[in-house]
């Protein structure tokens, strides 16, 4: 199958808009890193991807503002890699599949490393909630460990947006590369702004609840529950790749 023939079959799944159309000029381009960006941001908080990841993982951990933008960069990072990545493939190997063909692959692994790393949390918040009570201890938080959150923030980024594909091979059958990365640059900014935003609200929310009178529990209870909807949220993305696949 022909490189036209992608962008095509990609373009009628996706709303991305003709950016690319004409001959960009310097405000062309700025506009068009303008949308990319508002489609980025739209994305982080559209359903299935890193909001609800990263939000859960600061209500229930201790973590700080420059873990949030560590982790909402590690998503974007990824994220962007698997773009370019599966742009490269689909331009060399256009004749054998289509790059949606990777999605439930990627879905799969995504999936399975995110369920895998909530199910660790959870057991080490159910240790530490245990560990606390054998002790009495007044306050206890659940720390964050740098590699787990690195860990998560590139199984968070690792299904690549059909949106950003369709404008990077666009740009490249029209011969417009650069402006193809300046527009996935656009849409990663947006989508990194968003993640670290929710971020740092999910670590304020957290303070703002442990000043309140009596909230041990319910701090312990909520950490819990946030591995909970990380392993909840990693093992269903998994099954819909595998249901999608058959």
């Amino acid at each position: 199958m022909s490189q036209a023939c992608i962008l095509a079959h990609l373009s009628h799944t996706s709303s991305v808009p003709n950016l690319i159309a004409s001959e960009p000029t310097l405000s062309t381009i700025l506009i068009g890193i303008a949308i990319a960006f508002g489609f980025g941001a739209v994305h982080a908080l559209s359903p299935g991807h890193g909001k609800t990841l990263v939000s859960a993982y600061f209500i229930g951990s201790q973590g700080t503002a420059q873990q949030a933008v560590l982790l909402g960069l590690t998503i974007t990072f990824t994220h962007t890699l698997s773009i370019f990545l599966l742009g490269a493939i689909a331009l060399f190997a256009s004749q054998y599949f289509l790059p949606e063909q990777s999605y439930p692959v990627l879905s799969f692994v995504s999936g399975l490393t995110i369920g895998i790393l909530g199910l660790s949390l959870l057991r080490k918040r159910l240790h530490s909630h245990s560990h606390s009570h054998s002790h009495s201890h007044s306050h206890t938080h659940s720390p964050t460990s740098l590699s787990s959150l690195v860990k998560l923030g590139i199984a968070g980024g690792l299904i690549p947006c059909p949106s950003a594909l369709v404008m990077l091979l666009s740009a490249v059958a029209l011969h417009q590369i650069s402006y193809g990365l300046f527009l996935v640059g656009g849409f990663s900014l947006g989508l990194a702004s968003v993640l670290v935003i929710l971020g740092v609200v999910a670590i304020y929310a957290r303070q703002w609840l442990e000043r309140l009178p009596q909230t041990d529990q319910v701090l312990q209870k909520l950490s819990i529950l946030s591995a909970i909807v990380i392993m909840v949220i990693g093992f269903g993305i998994t099954f819909v790749s595998i249901t999608t696949s058959l």
